[in-house]
């Protein structure tokens, strides 16, 4: 037990140490000036992160104004190359739809009369030669 006693009497010793320290630390400092310092320091660096941001800003509009030229260019000249392709494709599309939009409706045939169904006698004759057959190959 007198070894944790020891241990209890040692850290409340540095504790206590400690405490010491900041307050000297706390008298040393004018807390005030201290606030001052530290709400002009971060105020300047405010100051110098928007400038940065700024020269950033205007040097990106500038370079993404030139990619977006270079980018029309090369757009323009790519649509200049192939447009008798997409001329012919076009008049090839707009014939088809003006063929399909001319092509008359299908004629409907008229119904022919309808006859009386005449009566059949021969099915029951099929049927069992149907299967008179159908046992005899069985039995093969």
């Amino acid at each position: 037990m007198s070894e944790q006693t020891t241990q209890k009497e040692k850290v409340m010793g540095k504790i206590n140490e400690i405490k010491k320290n900041v307050e000297t630390f706390i008298a040393d400092v004018n807390v005030n000036e201290l606030k001052e310092s530290l709400n002009t320091m971060v105020k300047d660096a405010q100051k110098d992160f928007s400038s940065l941001v700024d020269k950033d800003l205007g040097a990106l509009k500038t370079k993404f104004a030139k990619e977006k030229s270079i980018l029309e260019k090369k757009a323009k000249k790519f649509y200049e190359g192939h447009k008798k392709e997409i001329d012919a494709l076009q008049a090839k599309f707009e014939k088809m739809v003006k063929n399909s939009g001319k092509k008359p409706a299908p004629k409907v045939a008229k119904a022919a009369p309808k006859k009386a169904p005449a009566k059949k006698a021969a099915p029951k004759k099929v049927i069992k030669v149907v299967q008179k057959i159908s046992k005899t190959s069985k039995k093969k």
